[in-house]
Formats: structure tokens, sequence, C-alpha cells
């Protein structure tokens, strides 16, 4: 969490670099670096048992909103996750002593905490991804039910409470 500056200076820079993310660009770039450096800089709450499922859904999902507003391929959302995932290990395993089985066991079960937070965070990410654009397709085609079902299946999430 203290090193969240360093981490996302690393990650950002990667982002940049890469040309399978060359939708993130120095317009919208502030945007996720906030909101990168900010679960960075809350990390141990969003691992913590105490975090439900629902609270990163909303979060996350809203997001992921945002990421389909912004025009931000969904693909390029994920490779993005996923190298913020790795900044952060990396950052951990190269910047972290070990010098004992004990602090290795803690890093591990670090590991598997932010694995299952990551995995968590992205579902919700592409479910309101999704979300926005069957928004989007709906307002723009007009399409019934039946035909919004065939392009985003019948018994997709989006159906949920309707």
């Amino acid at each position: 969490e203290k090193h969240a500056d360093i981490i996302i200076k690393r990650w950002v820079t990667a982002l940049l670099a890469d040309e399978s993310t060359a939708s993130f660009t120095s317009h919208n770039i502030k945007f996720v670096e906030t909101k990168a450096r900010d679960l960075l800089r809350n990390l141990g709450q969003w691992i913590s048992y105490e975090t439900s499922k629902e609270e990163i859904g909303r979060r996350y999902g809203k997001e992921g909103m945002d990421l389909f507003e912004m025009g931000i391929p969904l693909c390029e959302v994920h490779r993005a996750t996923v190298g913020l995932r790795r900044a952060l290990w990396l950052f951990v395993v190269n910047e972290s002593p070990f010098e004992s089985a004990f602090q290795l066991h803690q890093m591990r079960e670090l590991n598997d905490r932010v694995v299952l937070f990551f995995d968590r965070s992205e579902y919700y990410t592409i479910r309101g991804y999704i979300e926005a654009m069957h928004n989007k397709a709906n307002a723009l085609f007009a399409a019934d039910d039946k035909k919004m079902g065939e392009l985003f299946f019948e018994n997709s999430f989006y159906k949920e409470g309707q």
C-alpha cells in the first residue's frame, strides 16, 4: 500500500508502451491511474475477508461501464488488469526480503488473496462493461428482447432483476 506510486508508475509506463493496449492514451490514462492508485492504497481493505463480493461488484461494475463509455476495448481492459496485477506481484517479489519459511507462507497467502480479489474485480468489470454494451446496443438498435437475447445470450446476468 505504501509503495502504490512506484508500482503505478511502472504499470503506466508498461501500459503506454504496450501495443496491445493502444487505446490507453494521455487522454484517458489519468482515469485508470487514479483508480489503480486508489486500489493499491487500499489493497488491505479490498483483499480483506470482510470485503464482500457485492462491494467489489458495485465498484468494479461501475468501472467496467465507465471504461466502455471511454471507448477502451474489453481485451485492453483485461490486459491492463493483468498488467497491474503483474506489476504488483513483481514489486512484492523483487522488493521484499524473505528470510524465513514463515515469511514465504505469508507471501503465498497474500498472493492467494490478491489473485482472488483481482479475479472478482475483473469478473465485475467485464460484467459492467457488457451491461453498458447491452444498454448501448439496445438504445442504438431498439431491438426486442429476443434479438437482444441472441446477441447477449438468453440467460445472461443482464436479465437479473428484470
